[in-house]
């Protein structure tokens, strides 16, 4: 069988994805399509405009047969680790076809970089570490180490400045690092860049990012059904009616009240908390009257904004280094959560059940992990804060059950118990 994976967070869903779906059943004519999902808080650290849920909705609509849980540890983690938690989900579930979106569209200059960086490790490490030391964030000495390198290869190589690029490489690397038999394949991304702002109302595709300023500045809806597709457009419409849309500002007055009450000692134990960093949040976050300013305040040549927001989530969730450490440097899921599938995507995990080398996880009340903990616990606060506070969304992580969807009715079932 032909098993397609995409590694998503359809933070909403649009065009661009559905593009990518269509270009992937013309050109590769999978017997599945298999996605692995971020939960409720992402890989830049934001919490998501709408909940897992209703993005596992708008994914089954779209036409993918079964969707798993990423764990909150690789979800909420640095490009590497997101990488490999994600390729070792699709891995376990026999997934022969990695899928991504890529500037450059073409896999080969992708293994002429992972042949350069691994043939060429003691230096590009030693590079990346003086990089480090001078101050540079993450991304931009690994930027520089690879510049180094590139400088004298052969063939043509990855530009990794480029978000989708950066990520695509990490994931062939992650499928090279592990001796996955898994085949990487890229489609050129349609129009618009992964991280593009601007937001175009005659143009059909736009960014994910671009649709969420658009919505969080208050945007009409209206504006948005060229650039998403009808159910897309009804569900987002639901949510606007009941609770509007999540972002930082509405997570914000808890995360200060979390700083405020914990000491730099307290602080010093959260998971990617380095440096002293804990001392700058403290010293900026008694003024700060919003998140965006006080990420502002914050930010530094070294500290990214998307590491800032990392940590934030992590000190939000009380993700200590002990929780988290040695799970995320292992990148390996521990379990495969259950987030929705139809008929089609139902008969193949009754099929390869027996053969799962880690538990599925359907119903999370008849499961104990530590890393299925933190899950539950980030769910439950994304819930009771996006759901307005209101003490019912906090039980509907440990009593949903994972949503079914009957294609030719066009009707869901599953939700809470």
């Amino acid at each position: 069988m032909l098993i397609a994976g995409v590694i998503t967070e359809y933070n909403p869903f649009h065009n661009g994805h559905l593009y990518q779906l269509d270009t992937l059943r013309q050109t590769l004519r999978p017997d599945l399509i298999v996605s692995v999902m971020s939960g409720d808080f992402l890989q830049r650290g934001e919490p998501a405009v709408v909940s897992k849920w209703d993005r596992t909705r708008m994914a089954l609509q779209a036409g993918i047969d079964l969707i798993i849980e990423l764990p909150y540890i690789f979800s909420v983690g640095k490009a590497d680790i997101f990488a490999r938690g994600a390729v070792s989900v699709l891995d376990q579930l026999g997934v022969s076809h990695l899928i991504f979106g890529s500037e450059i569209g073409r896999t080969e200059p992708f293994f002429h970089t992972l042949s350069l960086i691994e043939n060429n490790k003691e230096r590009y490490n030693q590079a990346l570490k003086e990089a480090l030391r001078e101050g540079m964030s993450y991304p931009n000495a690994h930027a520089a180490a690879y510049r180094l390198l590139s400088s004298s290869a052969d063939g043509e190589l990855v530009d990794l400045t480029q978000p989708n690029n950066s990520l695509g490489f990490h994931y062939i690397q992650a499928i090279h690092n592990r001796k996955s038999a898994m085949i990487p394949v890229t489609i050129l991304r349609k129009e618009t860049g992964h991280g593009d702002r601007t937001f175009d109302s005659e143009a059909s595709i736009a960014s994910a990012r671009s649709i969420r300023s658009y919505l969080l500045g208050g945007g009409s809806l209206t504006n948005l059904q060229n650039k998403i597709p009808s159910f897309v457009y009804s569900s987002l419409n639901r949510k606007n009616e009941f609770h509007g849309f999540t972002d930082w500002e509405t997570f914000f007055p808890f995360l200060k009240y979390r700083l405020l009450s914990s000491t730099a000692q307290q602080l010093s134990q959260i998971y990617e908390m380095e440096e002293g960093i804990e001392h700058r949040l403290l010293s900026y976050i008694a003024k700060a009257d919003n998140f965006y300013n006080f990420i502002s305040s914050v930010k530094t040549k070294r500290y990214t904004w998307a590491r800032l927001q990392r940590l934030s989530v992590h000190v939000l969730t009380n993700t200590s280094k002990s929780d988290a450490r040695l799970p995320a440097a292992a990148g390996e899921a521990p379990y495969l959560r259950l987030l929705g599938m139809n008929k089609k995507g139902q008969n193949y995990l009754a099929a390869i059940r027996k053969d799962l080398q880690v538990p599925l996880v359907a119903k999370i009340r008849k499961h104990r992990n530590p890393i299925l903990d933190l899950d539950i616990r980030a769910a439950a606060l994304y819930d009771f804060l996006s759901g307005g506070g209101h003490p019912a969304a906090t039980r509907s992580e440990t009593s949903h059950a994972p949503v079914r969807y009957d294609e030719e009715k066009g009707l869901f079932t599953g939700g809470i118990d």
